[in-house]
């Protein structure tokens, strides 16, 4: 009887997750279902009371959407950083990280109550183990998108170089975006990525400039949205875009140049430290190790005399 209310909350979240999948997928039909409602209210005709499940459904939906909202505000942008865009990835994060947490916490207060421990252990256990899972998940999830967004970075001057290339060879935007997407996958693998759904929105009938914009306002990485805004602008308005690609690619290595010289800077202090705290030792154990064994021997000696 101990174990029988652990499992049925397990049950009951694994309901919610149901409903919480057929609330996302069949939003759009219960939009026009309430719709469809609201207008033969207008025309004088009431809803019989058989269509109370759908108060109840709308309710829900509505709750759902509110907590995907207010957790998604900065969630959506990470999962777009991460390389995680679309809604089928929105909800795959919104069950991870909500009823992963809820039910890691359920199985570590079923094991604390097989062991029979108190009360307050077993409300520690669950407790913990939801907070440091609920953590956790949006600590890889900034960890992920942080170390793309990194990566992209150094993929902005290859990038560069590419663009000044084709550009010379007297392709078109289009073919240069399409020829970087083909061609560029193993020496730019993330910006590929990104390019290959700025190409197909092209295709679909959608402004290179707004594709563009689209594409980089998300990632938040400076040096990219420099290189789109260019292009930008020599979509809209034409122009020699070459001296000022060579002009930034300077201006980004550069730039890139002294950030490493930063980080080696920094990597040299924490040498140091290293140094201090492992070689220093093993360096006074050899250099003085003799001297102190020998002076131990004859302080043995003057005792025993």
């Amino acid at each position: 009887m101990s174990l029988l209310w652990p499992i049925s909350i397990v049950l009951m979240l694994l309901a919610a997750g149901v409903l919480l999948y057929s609330a996302q997928k069949g939003s759009h039909p219960r939009y026009i279902q309430r719709r469809f409602r609201e207008a033969l209210q207008q025309e004088g005709i009431h809803i019989s009371a058989r269509l109370g499940s759908l108060d109840f459904e709308e309710l829900l939906h509505e709750v759902l959407e509110k907590v995907s909202r207010s957790e998604m505000q900065e969630m959506q942008r990470l999962l777009i950083q991460a390389g995680w865009p679309g809604a089928k990835a929105k909800l795959t994060f919104l069950l991870t990280a909500w009823l992963l947490p809820l039910l890691l916490g359920i199985l570590a207060a079923a094991y604390a109550i097989a062991n029979q421990d108190s009360f307050t252990n077993v409300l520690f256990h669950l407790l913990f183990t939801f907070a440091a899972i609920f953590v956790l998940v949006r600590r890889v999830l900034r960890w992920k998108a942080q170390a793309r967004r990194d990566a992209i970075r150094k993929e902005v001057i290859p990038f560069l170089h590419l663009l000044r290339m084709l550009f010379e060879a007297g392709l078109s935007m289009e073919h240069i975006l399409l020829v970087i997407e083909q061609q560029g996958q193993a020496l730019l693998p993330n910006l590929a990525a990104e390019l290959q759904l700025v190409i197909k929105r092209i295709q679909a009938g959608q402004d290179r400039a707004d594709a563009l914009n689209e594409m980089a306002a998300p990632l938040e990485v400076m040096e990219l949205n420099d290189t789109i805004a260019m292009l930008k602008q020599v979509t809209r308005y034409g122009g020699n875009i070459r001296e000022s690609l060579a002009e930034y690619t300077t201006l980004v290595e550069q730039r890139q140049v002294s950030d490493l010289r930063e980080y080696v800077s920094k990597l040299s202090a924490k040498m140091t430290v290293i140094m201090i705290l492992f070689l220093f030792p093993a360096l006074m154990i050899f250099l003085a190790g003799p001297g102190f064994m020998g002076l131990s021997k004859a302080l043995q000696g003057v005792n025993g005399l």
